[in-house]
């Protein structure tokens, strides 16, 4: 049900020559700013430059914002986001993330986070399907051909004995300071 390619040879690229789905664009940056082309024009990636502490209201989370239209014919887009999370006052850290498009939230997407001393690298993945009736549980659209708007928010669970912060590590290599960690964003749209 995957892509089939056929060889070009020696000197040329494969063409696909069939299969039920198939990549039909791949949209990724780190979040530096930079200006990527996509089959319904430019996309602006959101420019991160240092790390974002947690409070106990949701805020979105630096980098995940994005404005995205997928190609004619798409019926899955991927949307992963990376980052990485820390927690540098207690023993106990706990982060709840929630995932939105065009401003609904997608209720079975919601993650956690807790650990003790937790400095982890975190991939954030969520599939959207397109087509049939629509679902704010699932994410599910019914159609999409105009740009949707994705993000996620985050909290820290109680400000009294939470740390969590975003995009930078703790007690960067076996030293007592701290190293910003820039997230990055993907989107992947499937069609036929």
């Amino acid at each position: 049900a995957g892509q089939v390619l056929t060889s070009g040879g020696a000197s040329a690229a494969p063409s696909w020559s069939g299969g039920a789905q198939r990549v039909l664009e791949v949209v990724a940056s780190p979040c530096d700013g930079s200006t990527i082309a996509t089959s319904n024009g430019n996309i602006t990636f959101p420019n991160v430059t240092g790390p974002q502490d947690l409070t106990t209201s949701y805020a979105n989370v630096n980098g995940s914002i994005i404005s995205y239209q997928p190609p004619s014919g798409t019926t899955q887009v991927i949307y992963e986001f990376n980052m990485q999370v820390t927690n540098h006052d207690d023993a106990i850290s706990i982060g709840h993330f929630k995932f939105y498009i065009d401003g609904s939230e997608v209720v079975y997407a919601r993650r956690g986070i807790s650990a003790e001393d937790v400095d982890v690298y975190v991939n954030f993945k969520y599939v959207i399907n397109i087509g049939g009736s629509a679902n704010a549980n699932t994410g599910r659209i019914a159609s999409w051909s105009s740009a949707k708007e994705m993000k996620m928010t985050a909290r820290e669970y109680h400000a009294s004995n939470n740390a969590v912060s975003l995009h930078e590590t703790d007690h960067w290599d076996g030293a007592s300071g701290n190293m910003f960690s820039q997230p990055v964003l993907h989107i992947t749209a499937i069609g036929v």
